[in-house]
């Protein structure tokens, strides 16, 4: 038998060098997206509604591939997201929908945040039994995809992964886009508001307020004096 020696590559950094190049690649693919990004504010306006479009046609695209399969291929399909920018409130319901959707197709939603948690990341890993990780250091991004999100969602239960954080379960409002706790929801489209509203912005439904009825006070009458009452 002939034997071949495989030598591994190692950086100045002691890092494996797949590893090494994996994130260096990351790291400037997202570079790349931050410097076409001209207008801050425009792109932080809307961020909610991108993310929600992504995982809606993310959704569309895993439903299309599905129903083309042949007789007897299986597939367990996955949705990712790595998000780096601040929470946009605005586009709750839309981004709710397609959690919920995610969750009746039984298709799990990874998060990877860089950064600050994310409300509604939080609650679409918890709803789909997806995994949600947030790293403070870009360095470590490489070893998260691959270590942890690289696996499948079954495999990841016999590794000793992180565990989860603690869940945010508050709901947007529609009327001034706040996290809430306690709030007032639409019948017809579930659409939260923070306080009472008699038209739904949403679905344009008509409410009213429940007038409050008074009890009803004993009747008392005066006592005759001199034959008046």
């Amino acid at each position: 038998k002939q034997w071949y020696q495989r030598r591994v590559a190692i950086t100045a950094g002691g890092k494996y060098e797949g590893f090494d190049k994996a994130n260096s690649t990351i790291l400037a693919q997202v570079q790349k997206i931050m410097a076409d990004i001209t207008d801050v504010r425009e792109h932080l306006q809307l961020d909610g509604g991108m993310m929600s479009a992504a995982l809606l046609k993310s959704l569309c695209y895993i439903n299309s591939t599905l129903s083309q399969l042949t007789l007897g291929v299986s597939l367990v399909p996955r949705i990712f997201f790595l998000k780096g920018s601040p929470d946009n409130h605005s586009n709750y319901m839309a981004m709710m929908n397609g959690i919920f959707a995610a969750q009746k197709a039984k298709i799990a939603i990874d998060v990877c945040v860089i950064g600050n948690d994310s409300v509604f990341l939080q609650q679409a890993a918890d709803i789909t039994s997806g995994t949600y990780i947030r790293i403070g250091d870009v360095s470590e991004l490489a070893g998260y995809l691959l270590g942890i999100f690289l696996m499948g969602v079954e495999l990841r239960k016999k590794f000793n992964i992180p565990p989860p954080a603690k869940v945010d379960f508050r709901a947007g409002c529609q009327c001034h886009s706040k996290m809430i706790d306690i709030g007032y929801v639409c019948s017809v489209c579930m659409s939260v508001y923070c306080s009472f509203r008699p038209i739904c912005i949403t679905c344009n439904a008509h409410f009213k307020l429940p007038s409050a009825s008074l009890p009803k006070g004993k009747r008392t009458t005066r006592k005759k004096e001199n034959g008046k009452t």
